[in-house]
């Protein structure tokens, strides 16, 4: 029979050359797709990464970067004072807030990715590390899986509905055979004329995938418990940032009696304890004296920052309306904007009381040195314990108030709006939107199983076959979406008619024909294809509906997405970190089981008891667990499984391409817009780059991961496709984070480290779906374990219950046994995982406690300045086994103008905040406290100031961070004009120059008192413009 299908006088099944050459070939496409992505990669990133030193000490003598930090303020300055549009100034703007390092653009193919965590924190670097990390490891499944592939494109068992991507399933593994001939169990996997039987091969298959998903699970262990912590350590030690010089401080009193100077007090209690903890930890070199650069309270504005931040933007989008109406003459929206101004007005109600008598939260200090901070952390060590914190030692404490020291986040990553939210409302917030995020993602998951489900039902007439053995065909009675039974089309009674008999009965009956035919004998042949056209239109129907059912799928998902980003706001969480974290889970879990799931259980067919067990839920009760599948068959690959390829195959081009487009977008956007606007605002607005999607891309990321994992071992060609989404969403993305992208938050590790043991539980999965299709005798036939395996599952079987005996064999196969115990040992390590987090948190905190109290790492001796200066200039990491910290080679004096240049803003203050700089000086409330109910207009006044007001007042009320140079040095500088220029006390300004540097930021100032007549009252204007207090 066999021989004769092939045109062979016999079929070989003793030959090898056919099958060694596809063996050969795959050999051959998996070594190339390995080392084709391997060495360039290796080749370009063999370079040592080395130290910035030069960019440490080095920059801060020359005084270059604090003068940026001038032209930052001042442009900001000039933005809020000028409504006049000026391009210059936008151009500028938008590289000043763009992804710049030191107002240079970086090249996206030149940049490497560890340069990235300058720009967005090590979360950001990790992203795109864990991108081309993924799809290194999808190529390298793809070439392990290679050969399954072949054989599937060489095999003709699927059904001939001309879909190419079906051809790559393990739905179409081996030669199609009539099942009144040959059981579909013994069919033959045929090349030329030599063959062998399928179960030969199904073995081997099972062990490919199972060393491809083995190749996964051990990078997301590595990546988990290694990469991350280590990228983390090395970021930290080599990067410069606020955070190696800041400490927060919570637990503060909300009110003291000189609430006025709450400032000072609290300085100068952090400037004692600092002392009192140099004292006790000596180190081997000299340290600057104990001062704390900047102190950032954080006031509790009764949780109306958010209404303040509204509000103020509302002002600015008010007067470029009035710029706009009165360069037209006409109203246009001024009203509508004035109106909804008097209502928030009214809203905001409480005049607030002046901003120094505002209850603290907490503070945000910056020291002069690292090991400044390590004192403080190490002197507050046991506050982190409740039990110790209520005993705290009355000289820690805060005029009487127990207080807890830890590191600070990074300033960018600080949400302002919700620092004064208590966490009780946070908690609350938390609860309810998980009880909304269920409700809602039920919802939407009914209207998809709903749309999907009349969308299959649709194609499904034209798709589903039988052949006649109950293994291979659908399960049940198919009805349509009128509840009529729909007609079995047999293909083995089918392919005996004659096409008169068919063309005659019209209808099913020649659907069925046709379906009989398949695709490739009917593009053969003119009068079949012309007898065949009533079903190519019926066909050509059900896809245009089933494509209707996505594009809503689509539409539900998108407004799915918009009610998750205003649920994740609406927990209020402290940092951006939180926020995108929050976000990301949302969107992940709700993609995933949008596409990943629901597809699946429309086509499930549940046994009847879970069927009536449904039948409670109104509504979609009597469509749920009535597909045509019990099992995952043949027919299952020519309707699920292509979707999915053809979904994910969309997957790898349409995220990247949008992202392209978005920035080509923004760019015709600001050429074509920027000569009408008429307000310099809406300039800036213009010239400002969108935000880096972080939280979507990494739920994307997530999505491509889980659906590959999950029906990767049926469908291999996944694994390709996923290795192609990584790459091109790898490069779109470092385009558009580097030349489309406002700089973003530097986040932490949180979001990395959640995705990655996301990664992990699509582990368990694919075994499960693996189980499932390589244990389908129909589709994969495999033969039982034998041997001493074999005769262990023989006499354990005996002991297994009534209910699991039914999936004893398909477990027990030569294919699929190793998937069952990778499930049974990931099962249980989680098992042991969970236990290990409910009493890991006791366990933790008293290792913790036993660390702090012994805390042999604090008596090692550190090196000095000097002796790692050097270190770092000959490229060592390392010195006498401490490991080295950039930081740590500098005071605050000296990285503040590398932060600036490279990690800005250097400040904790609200008002350097990226998201709030634009608004930040609307935000000030009056200085005049009162408590009362007022009129909207007063509380208005009181709360917040115009931008007209900010341009009279400029001069009177410079911000305090305008100063060129950090304020004590400010103070210095002003000092030694004082004792030069009014005292005569000789070259003190030369000589400040000579010891303190920043002679190019200062020089102006030196020039311009040197130039006025009233020497004196310039250098009061100037430290009034600074806002420092004049010597």
């Amino acid at each position: 029979y066999w021989a004769e299908k092939a045109g062979c006088a016999e079929l070989d099944f003793g030959g090898n050359a056919q099958f060694a050459r596809v063996w050969t070939y795959s050999a051959i496409y998996g070594l190339t797709l390995t080392l084709g992505i391997t060495i360039p990669f290796r080749w370009c990133a063999g370079r040592k990464r080395a130290f910035k030193v030069a960019d440490s000490a080095g920059d801060a003598e020359e005084g270059d970067s604090p003068a940026k930090k001038t032209a930052t303020m001042k442009s900001v300055e000039m933005e809020l004072i000028d409504p006049t549009p000026n391009i210059e100034d936008a151009k500028a703007h938008l590289v000043r807030t763009s992804a710049t390092v030191e107002n240079k653009w970086l090249s996206p193919l030149c940049t490497p990715t560890y340069r990235l965590s300058e720009i967005g924190g090590t979360g950001t670097e990790l992203y795109f590390r864990t991108l081309r990390n993924l799809g290194f490891i999808f190529a390298y499944m793809a070439a392990a899986t290679g050969p399954l592939v072949a054989f599937c494109l060489l095999g003709n068992f699927g059904p001939d509905t001309g879909q190419f991507l079906l051809k790559t399933t393990i739905g179409n593994l081996g030669e199609f055979v009539e099942a009144d001939i040959i059981d579909p169990w013994s069919r033959v996997v045929r090349l030329g004329c030599e063959g062998t039987e399928i179960h030969n091969l199904t073995g081997i298959f099972g062990w490919l995938d199972f060393v491809a998903v083995a190749i996964f699970l051990i990078y997301c262990i590595w990546a988990r418990f290694i990469q991350i912590p280590s990228t983390a350590a090395t970021d930290e030690l080599e990067q410069v940032t606020p955070r190696d010089y800041s400490v927060m401080i919570d637990g503060l009193p909300y009110k003291i009696e000189d609430q006025k100077n709450y400032e000072k007090l609290l300085e100068e209690h952090l400037v004692s304890r600092i002392k009192h903890a140099r004292s006790r930890r000596p180190v081997g070199h000299e340290l600057p004296e104990p001062q704390v650069c900047e102190l950032t309270l954080v006031r509790d504005y009764n949780g109306r920052l958010h209404e303040l931040k509204d509000r103020a933007e509302l002002v600015l989008r008010t007067e470029i309306a009035e710029k706009y109406s009165e360069k037209s003459g006409k109203p246009g929206r001024l009203d509508k904007l004035k109106g909804r101004l008097e209502k928030l007005n009214f809203k905001l109600g409480t005049k607030l009381e002046a901003e120094e008598e505002l209850p603290v939260v907490r503070a945000y200090a910056i020291l002069q040195c690292t090991e400044d901070v390590a004192n403080l952390l190490f002197d507050y060590r046991f506050a982190n314990y409740k039990l110790f914190k209520c005993c705290q030692f009355n000289a820690r404490r805060f005029q009487g108030s127990s207080i807890r020291i830890t590191p600070a986040p990074q300033p960018t990553d600080i949400i302002w709006e919700n620092q004064d939210i208590a966490w009780y409302s946070r908690l609350w917030r938390q609860a309810l939107v998980l009880l909304l995020f269920v409700i809602i993602l039920s919802i939407s998951l009914c209207l998809i199983y709903v749309t999907t489900v009349a969308g299959g039902k649709a194609t499904a007439k034209s798709q589903v076959s039988y052949l006649g053995v109950p293994e291979c065909d659908p399960a049940g009675d198919q009805v349509d979406l009128q509840g009529n039974e729909q007609y079995k089309c047999l293909i083995t009674v089918a392919s005996n008619w004659t096409k008169q008999y068919a063309t005659e009965e019209g209808g099913d009956i020649l659907s069925c024909w046709c379906t009989a035919q398949g695709y490739e004998a009917l593009f053969r042949d003119q009068a079949l294809l012309d007898a065949c056209t009533p079903w190519l239109w019926e066909l050509a129907t059900s896809v245009g509906i089933a494509f209707a059912s996505s594009t809503i799928v689509m539409v539900i998902n998108v407004v799915l997405q918009l009610v998750l980003v205003y649920l994740a706001e609406f927990e209020r969480p402290l940092s951006h970190t939180s926020l995108n974290s929050s976000m990301m889970k949302k969107a992940f879990w709700a993609q995933t089981l949008n596409t990943g799931f629901v597809l699946f259980f429309v086509n499930y067919f549940a046994p009847e008891v879970l069927q009536n067990a449904v039948l409670i839920i109104p509504g979609v009760g009597n469509l749920l667990f009535r597909g045509p599948f019990a099992e995952i068959t043949r027919g299952w690959y020519a309707i699920v499984g292509v979707t999915i390829l053809m979904n994910m195959l969309l997957n790898c081009f349409v995220p990247a391409g949008v992202t392209v487009a978005k920035m080509i977008v923004n760019v015709f956007m600001r050429c074509f817009f920027r000569m009408g606007v008429a307000h310099q605002a809406e300039l800036l607005e213009l010239y400002t780059h969108p935000e880096f999607d972080i939280k979507q891309k990494y739920a994307q990321l997530l999505t491509t991961v889980f659906v590959t994992l999950m029906y990767g071992a049926g469908l291999p060609l996944l694994y390709f496709l996923a290795c192609a989404f990584m790459f091109c969403q790898y490069w779109a993305d470092k385009y558009c984070l580097l030349w489309g992208s406002r700089r973003p938050p530097h986040y932490d590790t949180k979001m990395a480290t959640e995705a990655i043991e996301s990664m992990l539980y699509a582990v368990p999965f694919h075994c499960v779906l693996a189980i499932l299709m390589y244990g389908q005798t129909c589709v994969f036939p495999s033969n039982p374990l034998g041997g001493d395996l074999g005769n262990l599952v023989d006499e354990g079987s005996g002991y297994t219950p009534g209910m699991l005996q039914q999936f004893i064999p398909q477990v027990t196969r030569e294919s699929t046994w190793m998937f069952f115990l990778l499930f049974v040992l990931l099962v249980a390590l989680w098992v042991l995982w969970l236990v290990l987090w409910i009493i890991g948190g006791t366990a933790s905190t008293a290792w913790d406690l036993i660390v702090d109290v012994c805390c042999p790492k604090w008596k090692r001796k550190q090196p000095s300045r000097d002796e790692m200066v050097e270190a770092l200039k000959k490229g060592e990491r390392t010195l006498n086994g401490y490991s080295i910290d950039v930081a740590s080679t500098m005071n605050w004096d000296e990285a503040f103008g590398h932060i600036e240049s490279t990690f800005p803003p250097a400040s904790y203050r609200f008002e350097r905040h990226p998201a709030l700089v634009s608004v930040a000086p609307l935000l000030r409330p009056s200085s005049q406290p009162n408590t009362a109910r007022g009129s909207p207009s007063d509380a208005a006044d009181a709360a917040l100031r115009t931008a007209a007001e900010v341009s009279q007042e400029n001069e009177a009320t410079r911000a305090p961070t305008s100063a060129p140079v950090p304020d004590n040095v400010a103070k210095n500088f002003l000092k030694a004009l004082d004792e030069e220029y009014v005292q005569g006390k000789g070259a003190m300004v030369g000589n400040f120059f000579d010891s303190e540097g920043y002679q190019d930021p200062l020089s102006p100032f030196e020039e311009k008192v040197r130039a006025a007549e009233n020497k004196k009252d310039t250098i009061e204007a100037i430290a009034k413009e600074w806002g420092v207090e004049c010597p």
